[in-house]
């Protein structure tokens, strides 16, 4: 669906009748791109899915910057009469839920932040993503499914080397096949727009006045989100707990923790 707003059209997916919970997803994901969230439909809740500024049919200039796509998701929710909400920021959507959380707190209800961005992009990262995902980041997504079509398992290998921390041969060792299949269905639906490119950007100076209850959730293992992020957000708000998932990877979404994952997200969502 797009919803017509004052700042520009936002595609959007809503699905399930119950209270409203968005989920920002990260870097690289279309509208294709789905991490177990929408299960919480069958919850009781409903899911609102926005395509975040540069992705799919949102255009960047809904909001390049973290606080103004905060503000173009407040524009959504009024479009849709919806007036408060759960909210869910994951990996490089962190920023977005951040800003969200600060400028409409009278709007969010709680906050969850799963593997996600709090502090300043690196610059050799920042470098790196825009050699890859600036104006050949069709290319380099051509590429990579053309890998992943040829070597499955070698290209899912490889991305694992740049998502982890620990050695990345016990780690493919204790892959599922069900976690093999959400790698390689997560890397055929990820694309970039222009919308990694506003990402690699986004920054809050300050934290402070995020008031609503807030649940941080992240890897020791993370090799792309380290655990200064999560310790930020808990150095800076009050009402926030912490939960170590000692996930392999910064994929918390999959592997042998990955019900706990599901299980403390709609326990905090559900009290």
């Amino acid at each position: 669906m797009i919803a017509e707003t004052a700042k520009g059209p936002i595609e959007y997916r809503l699905e399930g009748i119950g209270p409203t919970v968005v989920v920002l997803n990260g870097g690289h994901c279309s509208r294709e791109s789905r991490f177990s969230h929408e299960k919480l439909a069958a919850c009781g809740f409903s899911v609102l899915t926005p395509s975040r500024p540069g992705y799919d049919s949102t255009p960047s200039s809904v909001g390049e910057t973290a606080r103004t796509a905060a503000d173009a998701i407040a524009l959504l929710l009024d479009q849709l009469q919806i007036s408060t909400v759960d909210m869910i920021g994951i990996s490089a959507a962190g920023p977005t839920a951040l800003a969200f959380a600060q400028q409409h707190s009278e709007r969010l209800r709680k906050l969850v932040l799963e593997s996600a961005i709090a502090t300043a992009w690196d610059e050799p990262i920042k470098r790196r993503s825009r050699l890859l995902f600036g104006r050949t980041q069709r290319l380099t997504w051509a590429v990579t499914r053309l890998a992943l079509k040829l070597a499955p398992k070698l290209t899912v290998q490889t991305m694992m080397r740049e998502l982890t921390t620990l050695p990345v041969k016990p780690v493919m060792q204790q892959m599922g096949q069900h976690d093999f299949r959400f790698i390689c269905q997560m890397l055929k639906t990820s694309q970039s727009g222009t919308g990694f490119m506003n990402d690699i950007e986004h920054y809050l100076d300050s934290l402070d006045g995020i008031t609503a209850p807030t649940l941080v959730m992240y890897s020791p293992h993370d090799s792309v989100v380290l655990p200064k992020h999560a310790k930020r957000i808990a150095a800076s708000v009050k009402n926030c707990e912490c939960y170590e998932v000692p996930a392999d990877s910064h994929l918390i979404w999959i592997g042998r923790f990955s019900k706990d994952v599901w299980y403390k997200r709609l326990s905090f969502l559900s009290s």
